[in-house]
């Protein structure tokens, strides 16, 4: 079984990891692809950020809550995109905005994710 962590920067750097991995799928709109290989892992993966990492622990989420917002906004841009929605292009927009700022926070891991002690 994988270890379990409450390090909100082990999640920062899985969700990096797995935006880049499933974003082609969405950007190709491989429709077939998107609820299995896309969507459930989003969701996996938020879930389990969401009940492991308490704003208790020794290192809080601050600015990494923003890689959890940037799989949030790509779940949405993939929903859009397997329904074909009117606000495709928006959902679009927030996504490449919340993963610049995921990109940001694991890139300068010194501001904002450390408890001010």
């Amino acid at each position: 079984a994988p270890k379990l962590t409450n390090d909100a920067t082990t999640y920062a750097h899985k969700a990096w990891a797995l935006i880049n991995q499933v974003e082609p799928i969405v950007a190709q709109k491989q429709l077939a692809k998107i609820e299995t290989d896309v969507r459930k892992p989003l969701r996996e993966l938020g879930i389990a950020w969401r009940i492991n990492v308490k704003m208790t622990d020794s290192v809080t989420e601050g600015k990494y809550a923003l890689c959890r917002k940037a799989m949030t906004s790509l779940d949405s841009w993939a929903r859009a995109t397997a329904n074909q929605d009117s606000d495709l292009a928006q959902t679009y927009t927030d996504y490449t905005r919340d993963k610049a700022l995921c990109k940001d926070a694991i890139d300068h891991p010194n501001l904002g994710n450390t408890p001010a002690n």
